[in-house]
């Protein structure tokens, strides 16, 4: 992969204003009519799926991954030295705890309230350094959970990168369907994910001393 830390940091720049671009519209225009749509789901099978797919980055999945990613590529490193396998693990292991742990801190500075508030009293938007679950929907934490993971195994895994791809964003539209987020909290986490996993990356195969 040709890639540079200024041309990363280029690529994370405008990458990031077109997310602020897409949740802006969706958080004025969008989010409210997807909401009450996914909300007229409710006791179908679309809503059962969407649990399902849900689970696959459920916070439980993702850090047994990264736990094992991290002691796994730890101990190769040891014993074999840094090479390419023990990389690759801690690529995945970097990735989704760093994203794990910036989209944590984001969900409690920005508090947004969650669509079930929506329907219960109307409250919408955000409340500011909530540690409360309801208002903990923006950026959704299932989805930068799955675009880290999936996004350091596309790296990886270049000729087979659009099957977990694919899935990612399969994940991040069962966020909505189920009724847990708006498209705009999908929108960063997906944002977060993916960056996280490139900056890793970044770090891990291409800044000095540490090139392939």
């Amino acid at each position: 992969m040709s890639l540079t830390p200024k041309r990363l940091l280029s690529y994370t720049s405008a990458g990031g204003l077109a997310a602020l671009l897409l949740i802006i519209i969706f958080y004025r225009s969008l989010d409210l009519p997807i909401a009450e749509s996914a909300h007229t789901l409710n006791g179908t099978f679309a809503v059962t799926l969407g649990k399902l797919l849900s689970y696959l980055a459920s916070k439980h999945v993702i850090q047994t991954v990264s736990f094992f990613a991290l002691l796994c590529g730890t101990v190769d490193a040891m014993l074999n030295g840094f090479g390419k396998r023990a990389k690759g693990l801690l690529l995945i292991a970097l990735s989704t705890m760093s994203a794990m742990l910036i989209g944590d801190e984001l969900k409690w500075f920005f508090g947004r309230c969650r669509p079930p508030m929506f329907f219960e009293d109307g409250s919408y938007g955000f409340t500011w350094f909530s540690g409360k679950y309801l208002q903990n929907s923006f950026p959704s934490g299932h989805t930068l959970r799955i675009f880290s993971l999936t996004t350091a195994v596309a790296i990886l895994l270049p000729g087979k990168k659009y099957i977990p791809l694919i899935a990612a964003i399969l994940v991040g539209i069962s966020r909505v369907v189920v009724g847990k987020h708006y498209p705009a909290d999908v929108i960063f986490g997906c944002f977060i994910g993916v960056t996280c996993a490139f900056w890793s990356y970044c770090f891990i195969y291409i800044m000095p001393g540490n090139k392939e």
